[in-house]
């Protein structure tokens, strides 16, 4: 009774430092919550959660998704509730931002949980430190979309497979049939999920399938059973994609539709699946076609940038390898490489791969290959996050045997969570445009980067302040000028202005001060601008 006491009490422990640290997360998600403008894209997902809410799932654009109904739930409860500070509060914007932290704070628990569950305690401790302090998932936390939605479902699917991999239950196949099925209701990379998951279930029985070759009873129910999984995971998804799109125009025929993406409108030639009805709602297929457009002909967002280059509608080979290596804290990619060393390395390490890690191996390699080398939409970092939970969760085998490691290995470990920290808390409250110290010199950011993993209207709040106490200070200024000038850092390089009316400012000159490391701001004198102008026709004459 008393090692078991102990051992419950251990347990307990373990609970409150993990508890510690979510609270942590949450205030410092709140705190920079509260300093960060509407971006470009919160008020879109907020209205389309809103309209759903409403009864009314029709598209206006391409990438929204039911999943945003939870932002606006707290407003939409506000009418039943008598006038008050409660009532007046959950109207409030701030409300539908912290649900996106509190669904943050929940992912970041199941990284713990699944960590703790495969290695142990202290692995888990690291896994969890490593979510909680990567600012890209902070910056994303505390946005209305469906970034922090996306990565939370990918690791909850991968998760409830694993349990249900290892313990074929009824309540472990529905509870991984729910995961699955409300992951595509939250973004299009979902998709994805459907292959992924019959690969990694696969990868697991492919032992006893193997087996099976020789007994054709033996085969013969091995196919039977994953015919079954097939059919259960397409019928669940249906019924939920189906719900969260509120059964809108189910069963149209496949001719009705009015597709806009060369592979749509290629099928749609066929006499006979023009004849087909479809069994999800109209406009989740017609987002579906909506985004392979805007994937192939990227006429919903601006140029793409990558290290002073501009492309459209081809992005660059190798992008999130570059945004990873500039926006993921140095420490956590230390921590990141050896884990995957160590594991390749040690062949007691892959003892286990086929029970465990294949499925976090099976989507990190295949979201790895698909975002560098075959992903056109390369406007920012948080489409990449989409594999880090369960980077992170990974991360904490290279922390299994902690008790066996050498004082050297601890105070190394340590050494590298605390750099961890002191890199992103010296961000504070600017998540979004985090660069690590690759780049010191943050003046500088917009040669590497830009679009959302810099500028996503976020700064706004510190722009008006800054214009406010300097009132000589022109903001994007429409020709070559002396003074203090202001420029935002897509407006910079050309996201979405013509490339070439800041060239001027680009080619010839250097900012001196950042605001919120968003805005960059020069100082020029009409001497040089004289000068400028004797050497090059840029001004107007």
């Amino acid at each position: 009774m008393k090692v078991l006491n102990a051992s419950s009490r251990a347990y307990q422990n373990q609970n409150v430092a993990m508890l510690l640290v979510l609270i942590i997360f949450v205030l410092l998600s709140i705190s920079s919550s509260a300093k960060v403008s509407l971006t470009l894209d919160e008020y879109l997902h907020y209205q389309y959660g809103g309209n759903v809410l409403s009864g009314n799932s029709t598209r206006f654009d391409d990438s929204k998704m039911p999943i945003s109904v939870l932002n606006v739930l707290p407003k939409g409860l506000a009418p039943f509730l008598p006038d008050g500070f409660l009532k007046v509060a959950l109207e409030r914007f701030a409300v539908a931002r912290l649900v996106t932290i509190i669904a943050s704070m929940l992912v970041a628990y199941l990284v713990f949980s699944w960590s703790r569950s495969l290695y142990g305690f202290i692995p888990a401790m690291f896994s969890l430190l490593l979510y909680v302090f990567d600012p890209n998932i902070i910056a994303h936390s505390q946005l209305v979309t469906t970034d922090l939605y996306i990565l939370g479902a990918v690791c909850f699917t991968f998760y409830r497979l694993w349990l249900f991999a290892n313990q074929r239950t009824l309540k472990n196949g529905l509870l991984f049939l729910l995961a699955l099925g409300v992951s595509q209701v939250v973004k299009y990379t979902a998709i994805v999920l459907f292959p992924l998951s019959l690969i990694s279930l696969i990868i697991y029985d492919w032992r006893d399938i193997q087996h099976s070759f020789t007994a054709a009873k033996t085969l013969k129910s091995f196919l039977k059973k994953y015919i079954a999984y097939i059919f259960a995971a397409m019928v669940a998804a249906i019924l939920i994609i189906n719900a969260g799109f509120l059964f809108n125009r189910v069963f149209t025929r496949f001719g009705d539709y009015q597709f806009k993406s060369a592979p749509f409108m290629a099928l749609q030639k066929n006499a006979v699946l023009r004849q087909i009805l479809i069994p999800a709602p109209y406009p989740y297929l017609e987002g579906l076609d909506w985004m392979i457009n805007t994937e192939q002909s990227g006429n919903r967002y601006g140029n793409l940038y990558l290290l002073g280059q501009l492309s459209k509608p081809k992005g660059f080979l190798g992008y999130y390898f570059i945004a990873a290596l500039l926006k993921v804290p140095l420490a956590s990619q230390i921590i990141m490489a050896f884990s995957f060393i160590v594991y390749f390395v040690g062949r007691d390490r892959r003892a286990n791969f086929l029970r465990d890690e294949v499925f976090l191996l099976v989507p990190i390699a295949f979201f790895t290959i698909y975002f560098n080398f075959f992903f056109n939409t390369q406007i920012g970092i948080r489409y990449y996050l989409v594999m880090f939970p369960l980077l992170y969760v990974f991360s904490g085998s290279l922390f299994v045997g902690w008790q066996g490691f050498s004082v050297s290995k601890k105070v190394l470990s340590v050494t590298l969570i605390v750099y961890l920290m002191t890199s992103v808390l010296s961000y504070f409250p600017y998540y979004i445009p985090y660069f690590n110290e690759f780049v010191w010199d943050k003046t500088q950011t917009y040669k590497y980067l830009s679009d959302s993993n810099l500028d996503w209207g976020q700064g706004q709040i510190y722009l008006e302040q800054y214009l406010s106490e300097h009132p000589e200070a022109v903001y994007a200024p429409d020709h070559v000028q002396a003074g203090t000038l202001v420029v935002g850092g897509s407006d910079l390089v050309g996201i979405l202005e013509d490339p070439n009316k800041y060239a001027w400012l680009r080619n010839h000159f250097e900012p001196v001060d950042i605001i919120a490391y968003t805005y960059f701001v020069y100082q020029i004198s009409a001497q040089q601008i004289a000068e400028l102008c004797a050497s090059a026709d840029l001004c107007e004459k």
